[in-house]
């Protein structure tokens, strides 16, 4: 399903294929990154216009950001081509349901969610989609 969202300031603009889920990452790069659990829609393809900026967190995956306003964009894993698009940049967040949590042997004791959702761990992760 084709979605559409921008950053907080609104310079970059995107188009996505999303999968119909919400997935919660709990690595030590996503909580780093995004200041908790990185709450994102998996995406097959994605198209960016604005001012992107790109940081290369290891030899496996690439993070981009607005370069104006600094907000998180998506998360891009080199090994198959999907973007992890932050739910809160969509301009319709309808539909998607809160379906997976990752990396949940990373996550700190401090916050729980109620959801029933399918939980794996980091190497489970890795097995199936490729390297943090």
């Amino acid at each position: 399903m084709e979605r559409y969202g921008s950053c907080l300031c609104g310079e970059v603009t995107f188009a996505a294929t999303a999968m119909p889920s919400i997935q919660a990452c709990h690595c030590s790069m996503c909580r780093k990154w995004s200041g908790g659990p990185f709450m994102s829609v998996p995406c097959k393809e994605a198209r960016f216009t604005g001012p992107v900026g790109r940081y290369a967190s290891s030899e496996d995956v690439v993070r981009g950001f607005c370069s104006t306003c600094g907000s998180n964009l998506f998360y891009l894993a080199n090994a198959n081509g999907i973007y992890a698009i932050p739910i809160g940049l969509f301009a319709d967040q309808a539909g998607l349901p809160f379906r997976a949590e990752i990396y949940i042997d990373e996550k700190p004791d401090y916050y729980a969610f109620a959801n029933e959702t399918k939980k794996l761990t980091g190497s489970e992760f890795e097995a199936l989609f490729g390297g943090k």
